[in-house]
């Protein structure tokens, strides 16, 4: 028995069964250790369509089981489908070796992509939703429906591979925000040594629409005072970022690249899910707009990866075209420059082309360890869902472990070490290779406390 037979068993009442059971019985289903297939279940406890149904429409057990069995079934479907697609329309580039990165399509595979989709994937979810509403009486359908509606059900998009967050293919043009947004307030003074930065955290460039999608917080003015040293020295071993941004951009924008979302809610566990990944948790995106940044619930307006609205002024600032010139973007809390992925190709010569520089950190092989494993884990592949996926292999890429190098600049022609945000993971550096001053500290604090306000109080980065 096909799973979609087995699942209108369950519509009519005859069966009710597990996700699992249905993925297990699909022959053409690819076997869940490849990159990039489907999970065996759904995480309902954070998945935000099933959330959000389970909310609207309060089912009963019965009910409930034939929704996620369908929503499931849908989701294994729609991978497939866009694993196909990506084959049909760029070949063997959609499928990379283990550990390789994935290269991003033309503009032309980008467009006949989504044509694709249109014409494939977006009649799966016609079809599961319209399945969904079947299971449900007539009176807790309009619960349902208003539910279906906010909800995002379109494929999961990695970095590179297919443009998207993280990614460095053509930008699109991004929501404006719901309410007009206060200026643009920044001022950058160095002084004895010292570079304090004063800024409310509002983009100099056009965000997504927060509230939106995967992402209910507004974007509010903050009261940012950051300070840093004008002379950054090296470390023997980098600084691990617990509890402070990375860094802030020259809008006043600051850099927070992790999230608080964790495996099962639960920070012991060790598991940590990416903002950015090629297959986040039950495919909830976290809601990034077009420049890689969502908001707390502070307000707090952050970027995860490449500021792209912020590189887009820079290049107007600058007279060039993206990837004409070493574009500065920002400082480091400890005080070195953080720079666009387009370097000089030798580090040492500012006379060198330019060429795009990649990071170190390479995808584990093999699986995590399960939930019946000692430390547990939340299984299936490595597949950079998790930042523990990923591992630093020294020599693999262009920069070291903290996502920078050494080398001349248009802003130091004598040479500095300076980090460079990547359209790969870690993205915009995890650790520093200087000392952090504690301006960047992330204080737990409600809107109007003052200070610098960076919400870690709730289970989510969203």
């Amino acid at each position: 028995m096909s799973p979609r037979t087995l699942i209108l068993a369950a519509l009519i009442g005859f069966a009710a069964v597990p996700a699992s059971a249905q993925l297990a019985s699909d022959a053409n289903e690819p076997d869940a250790s490849a990159p990039g297939a489907p999970p065996p279940s759904i995480d309902a406890e954070h998945d935000e369509f099933l959330r959000q149904v389970k909310a609207a429409a309060s089912p009963t057990p019965e009910q409930w089981t034939a929704i996620q069995s369908r929503y499931s079934l849908f989701r294994s479907e729609q991978r497939a489908a866009m694993r196909g697609i990506r084959k049909a329309v760029m070949g063997d580039l959609a499928r990379p070796a283990a550990g390789e990165r994935p290269k991003p399509p033309t503009p032309e595979q980008r467009s006949e992509i989504d044509k694709q989709v249109a014409a494939k994937i977006d009649p799966m979810s016609e079809a599961m939703l319209g399945d969904i509403r079947q299971i449900l009486p007539k009176e807790q359908r309009a619960g349902f429906d208003d539910a279906a509606k906010g909800i995002d059900l379109s494929p999961p998009r990695g970095p590179g591979a297919d443009g998207g967050p993280g990614g460095r293919g053509p930008r699109s043009e991004s929501s404006g925000p719901s309410a007009p947004l206060p200026p643009n307030k920044v001022t950058i003074e160095v002084k004895d040594g010292i570079r304090t930065i004063v800024s409310n955290g509002i983009p100099d460039h056009k965000p997504g629409k927060f509230p939106g999608r995967g992402n209910p917080n507004t974007i509010s003015a903050q009261s940012y005072t950051f300070q840093m040293t004008t002379s950054p020295k090296v470390n023997d071993k980098p600084t691990p970022q617990r509890g402070l941004l990375a860094g802030v951009a020259l809008n006043g924008v600051v850099f927070d690249p992790g999230t608080a979302e964790m495996w099962k809610n639960d920070p012991a566990s060790g598991w940590r899910q990416e903002a950015i990944s090629p297959m986040t948790i039950a495919g909830d995106k976290m809601g990034l707009d077009a420049s890689n940044a969502h908001v707390q619930p502070t307000g707090a307006y952050h970027y995860h990866a490449a500021p792209e609205g912020l590189i887009e002024e820079q290049c107007k600032t600058k007279g060039v075209k993206d990837g004409e010139a070493m574009i500065l973007l920002g400082w480091s809390a400890d005080g070195f420059p953080i720079y666009d992925h387009h370097c000089y190709a030798k580090a040492d010569d500012a006379r060198s082309p330019l060429k795009e520089l990649h990071s170190s950190y390479k995808l584990k092989k093999g699986q995590r360890p399960g939930e019946n494993a000692s430390p547990a884990g939340p299984g299936g592949a490595y597949d950079g869902t998790y930042t523990q996926d990923f591992e630093y292999v020294a020599g693999s890429g262009d920069l070291d472990e903290c996502n920078g190098r050494f080398g001349v600049t248009p802003e130091f022609p004598g040479g500095t070490y300076y980090y460079v945000i990547t359209g790969e993971f870690p993205f915009v550096s995890r650790t520093f290779r200087g000392t952090p001053d504690r301006s960047f500290a992330k204080h737990d604090r409600p809107p109007g406390a003052g200070g610098n306000r960076a919400d870690r109080s709730r289970p989510s980065d969203r």
